[in-house]
């Protein structure tokens, strides 16, 4: 072989290996590319079944909130309805009470009068 032949062998040797460190770093550049892409895929998928699990808690919460309301009013209605009762039945006894003092009082001032 001759001495120009060993140098076009060198120089075409450099030469792939200059276009094998390219293709690394443009190997290496796309790999950086497609994981960052499938990070963001995983934390977007990642972002998505959290707020869709954190929908349902909500919703399953909202529902105990409602049904806890629910019956908090229909208690309270309830009392309301017995003090209501307990109230009407006691109107008769104060209405004869007050009659009885305001008879009384008339009576006094009628006898105060005389």
């Amino acid at each position: 072989m001759s001495e120009s032949e060993i140098l076009e062998r060198i120089k075409q040797a450099e030469s792939d290996a200059r276009a094998m460190i390219a293709q690394a770093y443009e190997d290496k550049r796309k790999a950086i590319a497609d994981a960052k892409t499938e990070a963001r895929e995983i934390l977007s998928s990642a972002e998505e079944r959290a707020k869709d699990h954190a929908s349902r808690l909500m919703d399953a919460e909202k529902g105990k909130i409602s049904e806890e309301r629910r019956t908090i009013l229909q208690k309270g209605e309830a009392d309301a309805k017995k003090m209501k009762n307990a109230a009407s039945g006691r109107i008769d006894a104060a209405v004869d009470f007050l009659l009885a003092e305001f008879e009384r009082t008339v009576h006094a001032k009628a006898k105060a009068d005389e």
